[in-house]
């Protein structure tokens, strides 16, 4: 949509250092080894055996990992064999359309199109269509932190896939975010029950009906 064009271009154009490093557990530690002899650093691919600036065996590695959006930026080329000039990334990249959320504009699509630039020369992709979230009832962003994740395995263990799939398009609207909640499934399962109904009735009371037979003057 084109707002969401203007707020990306507003975003690039005042962007700031962005910190790449996480201190937790998850991800791709940093290739970064601190030398306890000099305090110098030696960045490798390899784990190294020894500190390129003084040769001190005396080294230990960076604890901190990777933003897990710097990885996830380096995803269009890095799945195809980069740094390496494979077949298949020269077939590959760039693509024409990425399809995403529009809650992550900023964290991944902007990201891309910068490492894509700066390594491999080109954007990953000339177009973007964002489309909108599914919701809690309350038009809250779902999260395992506040517990209000509505879960689609379940749903249809108790309603049916059909109440969930027509629960789910029944709200579906360009441009508008999707609030569903088991309440809204389970009135569906209903209101599905209904037209069920409503078909075998008609079957049970047309059978043996040949329509070329009736006369529609007489209706």
């Amino acid at each position: 949509p084109e707002h969401w064009k203007k707020t990306y271009y507003e975003w690039m154009r005042n962007i700031r250092d962005w910190c790449i490093s996480r201190q937790i557990w998850w991800g791709h530690r940093i290739p970064a080894w601190f030398c306890r002899e000099c305090g110098e650093i030696t960045v490798s691919e390899d784990t190294p055996e020894r500190c390129e600036h003084c040769f001190s065996t005396d080294i230990y590695q960076d604890s901190d990992v990777l933003d897990t959006w710097f990885s996830s930026a380096l995803w269009p080329f890095s799945t195809m064999g980069w740094p390496d000039d494979t077949p298949l990334l020269k077939k590959f990249y760039p693509t024409d359309v990425l399809v995403t959320g529009f809650d992550i504009l900023f964290f991944w699509v902007a990201r891309m199109m910068m490492m894509g630039i700066r390594f491999m020369g080109d954007v990953p992709f000339r177009d973007v269509y964002l489309h909108a979230l599914v919701r809690d009832e309350q038009g809250q962003k779902m999260s395992k932190s506040k517990g209000n994740i509505v879960d689609p395995i379940v749903e249809m263990d108790k309603y049916g896939a059909d109440a969930f799939r027509f629960a789910l398009t029944a709200f579906a609207a360009m441009g508008r975010d999707v609030k569903i909640s088991e309440k809204r499934v389970q009135g569906y399962r209903f209101f599905i029950n209904k037209i069920w109904n409503a078909g075998r009735y008609v079957l049970t009371n047309t059978e043996g009906f040949d329509p070329d037979e009736m006369d529609v003057a007489s209706l």
